[in-house]
């Protein structure tokens, strides 16, 4: 069995993951793998705050169990298998009695939806919600037409992403150990963020938890949800013993934890080999710059870039920080691989790759071949020793020493979105 939720939590509170948190402890049901945490696209305007959609594959273990989660000090296992419930509609009556009672309805954008399923649909649910726009029409036909168990509220809008969860293929993966103290988070100072960031800094296989750039523990999210702290990572294993060293090592409290498997650094909301962009979807593609980047008020960076047979506007802006660095390296003519989304007819760019850097000559006065002294303009296209009196109309050109020691611009730990990979060498 299947439950996938989404659209539960709004701009001043509520979690979806604590939900699927609570559900699995009160349904007392054993979890085969991992419950999972989707990611979606990232650019929709609708979306909820944290933009992520939930589900699980539920059942009565068989064989050897791990502890995953815990919640009001009732343990959460996970399985390699787990025997199906026959009950389908006692299970979504008994998991929306929840969704009821924790999302934040009195949020206009929260409106929460709730599938139950016998089986996980193709992945291609999964690729149109993270890269495009689906309507609730569209998904909830779907629904119907594969004989799904369902539950919605107001517009039922998270059909939408519970529909996307429920089908995520896994094929490229990360996972996130996130702690929960319901309703919210004690307060905690810069230096103990800094430390438990530094904890989780020292298991293998976690990354993205401290920003040095902005000296800001990135793992620690806004304190309007009941998630306490996040940690990302590439090994589920060595980070499951991560909340108990939190709790013997800190003067922390927290009411549960869960360990997700997540679409997060993954780049799968990227689209490669397009011949024209969408609005509202993200691409990855290589392109020629054609524009020097120049700078509007606020830090916001724009420059050019021809693809396609059609020239299109980038832009890098302040929340990207350290990545503007890129508008000192690029130049007319350098053959580079962007990463973005497309919106409001623009490229906003999220990470750059330099593939080949085009030389660039840089105009000057030319030395008098006569007695070796530098000349002076004397008009458009002439020159004049200032020692000597000979003339010339040829300029002198020098090529701009370009070898620098960054290929690849990104956003710091802190401004990049969930969904993004850290680039690698020869993308």
């Amino acid at each position: 069995m299947l439950i996938a939720l989404d659209d539960t939590d709004g701009n001043d509170g509520g979690c979806t993951t604590h939900l699927m948190l609570h559900i699995l402890s009160d349904l007392d049901l054993d979890v085969k793998g991992y419950p999972r945490l989707v990611r979606l696209n990232p650019n929709i305007p609708f979306k909820t705050r944290g933009n992520a959609a939930l589900c699980a594959e539920v059942g009565l273990s068989r064989g050897t169990k791990t502890k995953i989660g815990e919640y009001g000090g009732k343990p959460i296992f996970s399985s390699s298998i787990v025997d199906d419930v026959p009950d389908y509609n006692y299970i979504a009556d008994a998991a929306w009695r929840i969704v009821l009672q924790e999302a934040n309805l009195k949020d206009e954008k929260t409106n929460p939806g709730m599938i139950v399923a016998r089986y996980r649909p193709d992945g291609s649910h999964y690729l149109s919600t993270l890269r495009s726009v689906v309507s609730i029409d569209n998904a909830l036909r779907n629904i119907k037409d594969m004989g799904m168990v369902y539950r919605s509220a107001k517009n039922g809008r998270g059909l939408i992403g519970a529909l996307a969860a429920l089908s995520w293929p896994a094929e490229k993966s990360t996972y996130e150990m996130i702690l929960y103290s319901f309703p919210h988070p004690q307060h905690f100072s810069k230096q103990l963020q800094r430390e438990i960031a530094d904890l989780a800094n020292s298991i293998p296989g976690t990354f993205n938890n401290y920003d040095e750039e902005n000296r800001h523990a990135a793992i620690f999210p806004s304190p309007r949800t009941p998630v306490l702290c996040g940690v990302r990572t590439t090994d589920p294993v060595r980070i499951l013993n991560f909340p108990a060293e939190v709790e013997s090592g800190f003067p922390v409290r927290f009411t549960g934890y869960l360990l997700y498997q997540t679409n997060q650094a993954t780049d799968d909301h990227y689209q490669e080999s397009i011949e024209s962009f969408e609005e509202l979807s993200s691409y990855s593609f290589k392109a020629t710059v054609t524009s020097i980047p120049a700078a509007i008020k606020g830090g916001h960076w724009f420059f050019n870039f021809y693809y396609m047979g059609r020239e299109y506007k980038a832009a890098i802006f302040e929340p990207s920080k350290g990545m503007r660095l890129l508008v000192k390296d690029i130049q007319v003519g350098d053959y580079v691989k962007l990463f973005g989304s497309f919106m409001e007819g623009k490229m906003n760019i999220e990470k750059v790759s330099i593939i080949e850097r085009a030389r660039v000559f840089i105009r000057s006065n030319p030395t008098c071949a006569e007695c070796g002294s530098r000349m002076q303009n004397d008009g458009r296209n002439s020159f004049r020793c200032p020692v000597c009196s000979h003339h010339s109309i040829l300029p002198a050109y020098t090529e701009l020493h370009r070898s620098h020691s960054r290929d690849r611009y990104e956003a710091p730990v802190a401004g990049r979105r969930h969904l993004v990979a850290t680039i690698q060498e020869g993308m």
